[in-house]
């Protein structure tokens, strides 16, 4: 619908598009308080939604985004999972609990929303740089592993919350920088986005005959939680990085203006599988590394030697 856009809030999108929420499950990681992903769950509670899983670090930091949700609607079914995501085993952990739950026989929408940004070099528990193994590599294994529900969906959808911040970087041959003796944090978190992408092109060509469809997007702009390693130094790189590919600095966004284009990934029925990257509520033109189907191969089989499991379709 060309009527969206920059200005158009998540609630928009949902009352749109509500007969996609009523009575559907929804998983949604990262809903901590104060981000997109929190405000995408809200925002979904306005349409009579079965379920809503939350896939998070801690309560602590999603129990607020609980409580709005059943001040909006009192029957909407909460579950909370918590998930380490720098850590494989904790993933496993977490999928496990959602797979062997009896009560959540499906899931319809599933949406990878958690991620950090350009934070000093690091490794995960497993050993990989942070944010590759936190942004992306977790969410190819959670999302791998809870395909039997998805797949049991009459409709599945798996959004991947990408960034522009793809642009900064394809996926390197090195994921890890020399072991951090050429790390960089933007690039790192380019790398990441991009994953994200990819993955996205290759669940829409090895999941298709199962009926699932995904889409990845740029949200936008928003003062949240993951602008906390975000200096005025390392604002100014990501701007200069900005500035040498002819792009301005970015306008700000809302929460509510920058859940919704991810709510339009989620929801809209009529969007079509060929149009993969999405950015103000519309397809947009992403990196061509990021759409690369043979790219696209090489990460998911690069990905499955560092979670050491193979998924076939």
């Amino acid at each position: 619908m060309a009527q969206y856009g920059f200005s158009t809030d998540g609630k928009t999108i949902v009352s749109d598009f509500s007969s996609e929420v009523k009575d559907r499950t929804f998983l949604i990681t990262g809903p901590s308080e104060g981000g997109i992903g929190a405000e995408t769950a809200i925002s979904l509670a306005h349409a009579s939604p079965a379920t809503i899983i939350l896939v998070g670090r801690t309560i602590s930091k999603i129990q607020s985004t609980i409580d709005a949700i059943k001040t909006i609607d009192p029957s909407v079914r909460t579950i909370f999972i918590p998930v380490e995501l720098s850590s494989l085993s904790s993933v496993r952990t977490a999928a496990n609990k959602i797979l062997s739950d009896s009560s959540i026989p499906k899931i319809d929408v599933m949406i990878n929303n958690a991620a950090i940004m350009a934070c000093p070099y690091s490794l995960s528990e497993d050993g990989y740089e942070l944010q590759f193994a936190t942004n992306y590599l977790s969410h190819f294994l959670l999302t791998n592993l809870l395909m039997p529900k998805l797949i049991l969906s009459p409709s599945p959808r798996v959004v991947n919350v990408s960034s522009m911040g793809h642009e900064f970087s394809g996926v390197l041959p090195d994921p890890g920088f020399n072991s951090g003796a050429s790390y960089s944090p933007w690039v790192a978190y380019g790398q990441s986005k991009t994953g994200n992408i990819l993955f996205t092109v290759n669940i829409n060509r090895k999941l298709k005959s199962k009926g699932v469809k995904s889409f990845a997007l740029h949200p936008g702009s928003i003062v949240s939680g993951l602008q906390k390693y975000i200096d005025e130094e390392s604002r100014q790189a990501a701007l200069a990085r900005l500035a040498s590919s002819g792009r301005a600095p970015p306008e700000r966004k809302t929460l509510q203006q920058g859940c919704s284009t991810t709510l339009r990934a989620a929801l809209d029925p009529n969007l079509k599988q060929e149009e993969q990257y999405y950015d103000n509520c519309q397809p947009s033109a992403a990196q061509p590394w990021a759409l690369d189907p043979k790219e696209a191969d090489r990460v998911w089989a690069l990905s499955e030697e560092m979670v050491g499991q193979k998924f076939e379709y």
